[in-house]
């Protein structure tokens, strides 16, 4: 008992002490035995922070993810951009906890000499196999850059779009040819659509078509249906 008395008059002592200490004193005390334990609160929570702040930012859905390739566009870094914006209205979602995603970041022309051509064509073809893409934007020279005699990548348009909707487009329709010999409707023109037209996009000639791995082609059928206003 009388060991447990000393310790707190101890205590009681030091704080008598501490009280007498003017404010940089006090100031300079803390910082000089107390500095360990508060560097690891606040490390502590920066790390919370940190992690709720990610979870945050990473908790939404993305409905549609189109790949855009040799084009920027005002406002494609933040995801501000005229095409994205619109889309977004156009299926009525709210761009926050639902999401599309347009990627200008790919390219497929150009001397390739830093090796971008060739990693973004190999990024390309892991995406489309993985599901992870919807549509897929291109130069007309590039757009079934993809295609094979034995996969034409993308979605034969008469499936998923109406008769109706196919004849007011018929003239941008892009065809390619199957290994049955078959000419299949899998790209669409969309240089001059009204909506490309009203934007600064870059891309020489826009070109695009519905990846057939597409876990949301509904909504990437939909982004011809925007940018042609069907």
């Amino acid at each position: 008992m009388a060991k447990g008395n000393g310790v707190r008059d101890e205590i009681k002592e030091q704080r008598a002490k501490f009280k007498d200490l003017s404010f940089k004193q006090k100031i300079a005390y803390i910082w000089t035995y107390y500095r360990l334990p508060i560097f690891a609160v606040i490390c502590a929570i920066l790390v919370v922070a940190s992690f709720i702040n990610a979870y945050i930012r990473n908790n939404y859905d993305t409905v549609c993810t189109i790949i855009s390739c040799d084009g920027y566009i005002t406002g494609h870094r933040t995801d501000d951009d005229a095409l994205s914006k619109g889309f977004t209205k156009y299926l009525g979602i709210d761009g926050k906890k639902t999401r599309i995603d347009i990627d200008y970041s790919y390219n497929m022309q150009g001397d390739d000499l830093d090796g971008a051509v060739t990693v973004s064509i190999n990024k390309i073809y892991i995406l489309a196999n993985t599901g992870d893409m919807d549509g897929f934007m291109a130069n007309y020279d590039d757009i079934t850059y993809f295609c094979t005699n034995k996969d034409t990548f993308f979605l034969d348009l008469r499936e998923v779009l109406t008769e109706e909707e196919l004849a007011k487009i018929s003239d941008n329709l892009i065809y390619y040819t199957d290994g049955d010999g078959n000419d299949v409707p899998v790209a669409v023109d969309i240089s001059n659509s009204p909506v490309i037209t009203s934007t600064d996009l870059s891309t020489n000639h826009p070109c695009y078509g519905v990846v057939n791995s597409s876990p949301n082609y509904e909504n990437a059928v939909d982004f011809i249906r925007y940018v042609f206003n069907l």
